[in-house]
Formats: C-alpha cells, sequence, structure tokens
C-alpha cells in the first residue's frame, strides 16, 4: 500500500480570500449557506438605475443587450479598476462590527452611531454592519465580475465553446443586475429597503452561478473533443491568418497540428481555469459571507467563517472522502499520514 504524508503548515490564516484555503472555504459556504437560506418572503427585487462615473445620464441596465457598445464600455470601465482583497480576519471584523468607525467617517456620520454596535452578540451582524458589508460589495462585485468576463471573453479557443459563452452571459447578467441598484441608499431613511433589495440580488445571483463548475467542465470537454476530432487544428500562426501559398494538410499533418494545438493550450487553458475558479471562490465567499451575516447567529460563527476551525479536522475530512472515492474507484487508497501541529 502506498503511503503519502501530508503536512498542515503553521503559517497564518489571515490571507487573501483569493487563495489557497479555496476547499475548506466552499465547504463552510455550502454547509452554511444551504442551512440558512433566506426567507422567501424578503422583498422583490425591482430594477433601478445607475450610472457609469463621469456621467449624469440614467441607465436601464438590465435592458441593455449583452452584445452592445455599451455594455462592453461598461466591462471596460470596471475591468480597469483593481480588485480589493479582504482577508478572512477582515471579514470577521467587519461581520463583528470592528470596522463601523470607517462607515460613519465616510458617510460623515449621516446614517448612525457607532455606539448602536450590540456587544452582548459579536456574532449577530447590526443593521448597519450589513449596510457597510453591502455598500462594499456593490463597489467590488462589478469590479471582479468584469474582470471574469474580460477573461472568459479572451481565452483561446476555449472563448468559442457553446458552454464557456454560455457562462460568459450569466455573469454579465449578474454584473448588469448589480449595476441596476444605486450605489448608495438613497437617504437614512430608506437604509434597510436599499440592503434588502440588495441582498435579494445577491441571492439571485448566488444561486445562479451555482452551475458554473460543471458549465465550466462541460467547456474544456467540448474543447478537447472538437481538438480530437479536427475542428481546430495548430495553424502555425499566433494570428490564425491563413499564409500565402498555403498548402492543403495531409492526414499525418493534420494530427501533428492536433497535438499541437492540445499540447499548447495545456499551460495557458489550465493557468486560466486556475485563475477563474480561484477569483470565483473569492466571489462566492464575498457573497456568501454577507448573506449568511443577514441570517440568526450560530455558535462560533460569524457569517459563514469558523472562528474555531480546526485544519487538521478539515483535511482528516478531505482524505476520508478521496480514500473513500478511491476505493470505490480501483479498490484501494493509499494510506495518507498527517503530520505537523495537529492540535490547531
Amino acid at each position: 500500500m502506498t503511503t503519502v504524508s501530508t503536512t498542515i503548515p503553521t503559517t497564518s490564516f489571515d490571507s487573501n480570500i483569493n487563495d489557497a484555503i479555496g476547499i475548506s472555504i466552499s465547504y463552510q459556504i455550502a454547509a452554511t449557506y444551504s442551512l440558512r437560506r433566506l426567507s422567501s418572503a424578503a422583498s422583490t427585487a425591482t430594477t433601478s438605475s445607475s450610472s457609469i462615473p463621469s456621467s449624469d445620464d440614467i441607465i436601464d441596465y438590465m435592458s441593455l443587450p449583452h452584445d452592445s457598445p455599451e455594455v462592453t464600455s461598461l466591462v471596460d470601465h470596471h475591468a480597469h479598476k483593481p480588485q480589493t482583497s479582504a482577508s478572512l480576519q477582515t471579514l470577521m471584523k467587519t461581520g463583528r462590527g470592528e470596522f463601523l468607525q470607517k462607515l460613519k467617517h465616510t458617510h460623515g456620520g449621516g446614517y448612525a452611531s457607532v455606539e448602536s454596535l450590540d456587544k452582548d452578540n459579536e456574532s449577530e451582524a447590526t443593521p448597519l454592519v450589513l449596510l457597510q458589508v453591502a455598500s462594499f460589495l456593490r463597489r467590488e462585485l462589478p469590479i471582479r465580475l468584469a474582470h471574469r468576463i474580460q477573461d472568459l471573453s479572451r481565452v483561446p479557443l476555449l472563448q468559442d465553446m457553446n458552454s464557456v459563452q454560455q457562462v460568459k452571459e450569466l455573469y454579465t447578467t449578474s454584473f448588469l443586475e448589480i449595476l441596476s441598484v444605486s450605489k448608495h441608499p438613497p437617504s437614512r431613511d430608506k437604509q434597510e429597503e436599499w440592503e434588502n433589495k440588495f441582498a435579494k440580488i445577491l441571492e439571485n445571483v448566488y444561486e445562479r452561478h451555482s452551475s458554473v463548475l460543471v458549465q465550466m467542465a462541460r467547456g474544456a470537454f467540448e474543447l478537447r473533443a472538437a481538438i480530437r476530432n479536427g475542428a481546430l487544428v495548430g495553424s502555425g500562426d499566433d494570428d490564425g491568418c491563413e499564409g500565402e501559398g498555403q498548402k492543403t494538410l495531409s492526414d499525418k499533418e493534420i494530427q501533428i497540428g492536433r497535438d499541437a494545438v492540445e499540447f499548447e493550450l495545456m499551460e495557458s487553458t489550465h493557468a486560466f481555469l486556475d485563475r477563474f475558479y480561484i477569483s470565483r471562490i473569492g466571489i462566492r465567499v464575498l457573497i456568501g459571507q454577507y448573506l449568511s451575516l443577514r441570517q440568526p447567529p450560530v455558535e462560533n460563527y460569524v457569517g459563514i467563517i469558523c472562528s474555531k476551525t480546526s485544519p487538521y479536522e478539515i483535511v482528516k475530512r478531505a482524505i476520508d472522502d478521496a480514500a473513500f472515492m478511491c476505493t470505490r474507484k480501483y479498490g484501494d487508497a493509499p494510506e495518507v499520514i498527517i503530520t505537523g501541529r495537529l492540535d490547531m
């Protein structure tokens, strides 16, 4: 029997949510959010208007065709902005209301008092905490979605696969839907209404994107099939243009072209998929954290983040799952030895 050793590092978990913690976070999102679905009594989202910065024109974003110049400009505009990193520690502190002073300064103290925070229950988000998180997501999510839309539009060959085009449409819909909400509550007495409306939209986005993993996997399969059946072959030119006096390719040359395309695509396609999936984890963590903060508090949790997480227990469950699937498929599984700080 093969033995595999894995070590639990002692480094801090205060890392960017776009990084390596993705698998365990995804499990937390799925488990926590599925148990605490938002109430169906939440107010129905209606379409409102917002405008591109530096423009006073009111735009009905949801009515814009996805292939229109207006949508392309909107995507380009937001994709030129850098994404804002947010560590798990920052998400926990925000959920506990430790950064409310920033909101007070941002709005000139016109919304609510920091002293309104309930110190007796740090796991329960107050309306002001929810407003702060919602305001951040209203600014941040269009930027992150725009980056992914551009990536989906530019990835070589994969962009032409039907399933990938469907994912791009899905991301564009969510992008426009979030933009349809005004950037800030119109007034203090409209705060709750604005936040409820925005939460409903993000619930829709969260559910809409649940199939993205399967759709992207299907797109990769479609690309591989296209390469193998000869629909895509290497042309020898980076721009894909036919050369002057190009000869007819023999079967052997076509096969060599297929192999070349598959080999050349391997690294760039995998790099794109890695970047896409990591970004998707980050987006779902941000949305999942906000939606969970709106639910009744759970002991040892701030939103979806468990304050008493054991890396050892997470690794052990992952090993058990992998061993089960391996045994079911091959009849046996390698032994895995966990070393390092098992008491964390």
